[in-house]
């Protein structure tokens, strides 16, 4: 088992960040390599994505279920992302909180992986995903900013 935690300062109230991380327009556009997203079920979503990351390139299919919500400030959710090279599954959580104006998102997870995915070393696998993590959040901060460039002018 894997245990990836951190967490990321956002530039915008939690009220503001919130309905982006459960829209699929947004979701798309801030994970990195996402191919396809759909809302399948009121809490539920199915996607691909695509990773060229060295060990684990490839097109993955995924599917998450939100099981725990108390907006704006809690989710937790449970999914799958299975490729060729392997299949990881897991549940991960975040909160929301505000920071003066900004939002600070807190995310742990824990996943288990199988497959060839099984055979890289952890540490590699949890520097991807932070990385992965990192670039997904600095795009909805660029999303959030855009919004407020919008409404300001």
């Amino acid at each position: 088992m894997i245990k990836i935690s951190g967490s990321y300062e956002l530039e915008a109230a939690r009220e503001k960040v919130w309905p982006r991380i459960f829209d699929p327009i947004s979701l798309m556009e801030m994970i990195p390599g996402c191919q396809r997203l759909e809302r399948v079920g009121v809490d539920e979503y199915r996607g691909q994505i695509q990773i060229g990351v060295a060990g684990v390139s490839g097109t993955y299919d995924t599917y998450v279920t939100v099981v725990e919500q108390i907006p704006p400030g809690y989710c937790r959710f449970e999914g799958e992302v299975s490729g060729a090279t392997g299949t990881i599954k897991g549940q991960a959580s975040f909160q929301l909180k505000e920071v003066e104006r900004n939002s600070q998102v807190t995310y742990e997870a824990q996943t288990i992986i199988t497959g060839a995915l099984a055979k890289l070393s952890p540490r590699f696998i949890e520097g991807t995903v932070q990385m992965l993590i990192k670039l997904g959040m600095a795009r909805l901060n660029r999303q959030l900013k855009a919004q407020l460039v919008d409404i300001g002018s």
